[in-house]
């Protein structure tokens, strides 16, 4: 009866117990993965906004380097829900054989609520 029991093929307690425990980890690296990357969408995200806000602002003020009376400092703020998801602010300098340096600073607020700066600059040629 002994070679009867030897050919009967099947997984033993231990086996399926160490298989589960396998899977579990396996599960739970997948889960930490997939928070991981959620959170790193919205922040590409926020941090494109941002971007976006600072480019339209700065096509706005690219005519404005070459009328003297246009080059004021300034800032502005994108708000959506009652908060501010970013704020502009700029300046004018004088670089020099009628060229004029835009300087925009962006400060970007994370879902978080911490607060990224970027900044954009552009050198405007006036003739």
């Amino acid at each position: 009866m002994s070679a009867k029991r030897k050919a009967e093929a099947g997984f033993t307690i231990v086996e399926v117990i160490i298989s589960i425990i396998v899977l579990t980890v396996g599960l739970l690296g997948l889960v930490t993965t997939a928070a991981l990357v959620t959170r790193m969408i919205t922040r590409g995200q926020r941090s494109a906004e941002a971007a976006t806000f600072a480019a339209r602002r700065m096509e706005r003020l690219r005519p404005r380097a070459c009328i003297p009376s246009q080059r004021t400092a300034g800032s502005d703020t994108l708000s959506r829900g009652g908060t501010w998801r970013a704020i502009n602010s700029w300046t004018f300098t004088d670089a020099g054989n009628s060229t004029y340096r835009i300087l925009i600073i962006t400060l970007g607020r994370s879902v978080q609520g911490r607060v990224r700066t970027d900044t954009t600059e552009a050198t405007i040629p006036c003739s």
